[in-house]
């Protein structure tokens, strides 16, 4: 199949759909599917998405309106000319886009990729976006059921698609990784290091985690926060850390194009967001080993298993938050045999080809419905 993938998210930002396209453009190329990814001139999505694939490919565009004839037409023309069989797009303005540009060519399927619930309960949503799309996926039935809500967006058009990543080891033990970490951080050989992975936005919760830390490091001085990510609230949480004398406990990695390091060398993963439809950050920590502390929301509890590898918590409850990881902390059996089955439960479920399988025969079934209606 020829399989577009249309991503307007701003030049300066890369977050868990981004990765999520990523991962299933690299699948579908390896099983010899024809890829295109399209997004905005030097995003950072479109240079991290790069990939040495032969059938992968990259169309820049200028994107603006949501309306724009001038995008619309380039997308249909690029449609046309490569036979484009799919489209996938992400946010609203991309089903508009690439939704008006696929009707206009008459060629391609539409499958809304959701990541978020971005369903709104206005008249052009109601109206327009159910004759744009073809085939809904989200990656929790937590989120299925968000979007659903409306009534818009029918449950029978949509599709549960867990999202799983790469498995990779890039250390022989645990051990090299750490002290590869320490050294990169020029950290006490003795440091317990909680690693939090997420863009500084509202929806993570990463106060809550500072706050929490006041606490926590009373009882744990040598505990270590790592924050990997950037963000527009990166000053709120540098000030938020000052305002509590907490600099020396925390460590602003910034935005990293690999964090093998700063996951397979942690001790375990802290997850606090206030709104979470999947958690792919907390899937990296699983298949790095680590014990995690969330909150209880969202998709999260689909991703983890609460009490065999995971602790969940009230959203947005530093207090509560603060006791889930001092009681595991204290309790080092549990801690141990969580970060086991952290690793177990990523190998059972979250391994890459079942969800290219699941991708692929949906991407399948509407290409074959496609082409009977040719016919």
């Amino acid at each position: 199949m020829n399989i577009a993938f249309l991503n307007s998210i701003d030049k300066e930002t890369y977050g868990g759909m981004e990765e999520w396209i990523r991962l299933a453009a690299v699948g579908l190329a390896k099983r010899n599917h024809k890829i295109t990814l399209i997004g905005r001139t030097d995003s950072y999505f479109l240079k991290r998405a790069a990939e040495p694939y032969k059938n992968i490919q990259q169309l820049t565009l200028d994107i603006s309106g949501d309306f724009n004839p001038s995008t619309i037409s380039k997308i249909k023309n690029y449609l046309d000319k490569n036979k484009i069989d799919i489209l996938s797009v992400n946010f609203n303005k991309d089903i508009r886009l690439g939704g008006l540009a696929a009707r206009i060519s008459g060629n391609s399927k539409i499958v809304w990729s959701v990541g978020l619930n971005i369903t709104k309960d206005t008249f052009i949503h109601k109206f327009l976006t159910p004759k744009l799309i073809d085939r809904v996926i989200t990656p929790s039935q937590s989120l299925k059921n968000e979007i659903t809500e409306l009534g818009y967006i029918s449950k029978e058009i949509t599709d549960v698609i867990p999202i799983s990543i790469e498995d990779n080891t890039p250390y022989s033990s645990k051990l090299d990784a750490r002290k590869e970490l320490l050294s990169r951080y020029s950290l006490p050989d003795d440091s317990i290091i909680a690693v939090t992975s997420g863009r500084f936005v509202e929806q993570k919760g990463h106060e809550f985690l500072i706050e929490a830390a006041k606490s926590l490091v009373e009882e744990f001085p040598k505990l270590r926060f790592l924050f990997l990510g950037d963000g527009p609230l990166k000053e709120m949480l540098e000030n938020r850390i000052s305002k509590f004398d907490l600099e020396k406990y925390f460590i602003f990695a910034g935005m990293l194009d690999n964090i093998d390091t700063e996951l397979f060398g942690a001790d375990l993963m802290i997850h606090p967001s206030r709104v979470e439809p999947f958690g792919i950050a907390i899937l990296e920590g699983m298949r790095a080993s680590l014990p995690v502390v969330a909150s209880n929301v969202g998709g999260i509890p689909e991703v983890v298993k609460e009490g065999y590898n995971a602790v969940l918590v009230s959203p947005c409850d530093a207090q509560k938050l603060s006791d889930a990881v001092l009681k595991l902390l204290q309790d080092r059996k549990q801690f141990t045999v969580m970060a086991e089955n952290s690793r177990k439960r990523y190998e059972e479920f979250f391994q890459m080809s079942a969800m290219i399988d699941k991708i692929e025969n949906c991407f399948f079934s509407l290409h074959d419905q496609n082409v009977s209606e040719t016919n």
